[in-house]
């Protein structure tokens, strides 16, 4: 996005009281974010329009179109933001790339699970709710291409700390699987709380890394012909 304007204005603004125009204008695209997360948390994605999504924020439906192209660049902006607060949650200290221990990824892989289990499960349900409707609509694909890819970048950033000296292609298929293991962890938990045991999983994850980290590189193999 580019750098944020002075404040919205427009024939909307007009209809409004000078209380509200005040807040309009003070109003920033990170604010509307957050209220698009907590009505995204009460009453899911579907619901989440730009007047319940104004009306959160206490501005003018007109200011979020001001700031926001369309409601797809207002939830990249969701996604971003709950990715940014993975990743500060998830980083290993000042450790040099490398350097960091199986203890250093555990200890990082907990921060991260206590951002997302600490979290509103409604606000967690509602990336996934993203995802879904986001492949369901032609229009929207690109938005969910772009979710897990995220996804991924922040796993790679994290683990920079411990696969920095492994081959790059080994290193970011390592990532992927933390990736989609973390993920997968996130939905069986929001599933079933009770069935789902969080602290073996990253355990497992944690040893997966580091094998996959000190291993002989594995030789990719050709797919088999489908008969």
């Amino acid at each position: 996005m580019s750098a944020e304007p002075a404040g919205p204005a427009g024939p909307l603004e007009s209809r409004e009281s000078p209380s509200r125009r005040r807040r309009a204008q003070r109003a920033t695209s990170e604010e509307l974010v957050e209220a698009a997360v907590r009505v995204i948390g009460r009453e899911g994605v579907a619901a989440a329009t730009t007047r319940k999504i104004a009306e959160e924020a206490g501005v003018p439906q007109g200011t979020v179109h001001y700031w926001f192209a369309d409601k797809n660049e207002l939830l990249q902006d969701v996604v971003r933001s709950m990715v940014e607060r993975l990743d500060r949650s998830v980083a290993m200290g000042d450790r040099p790339d490398g350097g960091a221990t199986i203890e250093d990824l555990r200890a990082g892989l907990r921060a991260a699970w206590a951002e997302v289990s600490g979290d509103d499960p409604g606000t967690q349900l509602g990336y996934y709710e993203l995802t879904a409707l986001a492949l369901r609509n032609p229009s929207m694909r690109e938005l969910a291409r772009q979710q897990y890819g995220s996804y991924r970048d922040l796993a790679a950033h994290a683990l920079a700390p411990v696969l920095a000296d492994v081959e790059p292609g080994r290193a970011a298929a390592v990532a992927q699987f933390v990736a989609v293991t973390f993920d997968g962890l996130a939905l069986a938990w929001l599933a079933d709380p009770e069935g789902t045991q969080p602290e073996q999983v990253i355990q497992l994850l944690a040893e997966a890394v580091f094998q996959a980290k000190n291993g002989s590189p594995v030789a990719a193999q050709p797919p088999k012909a489908v008969t």
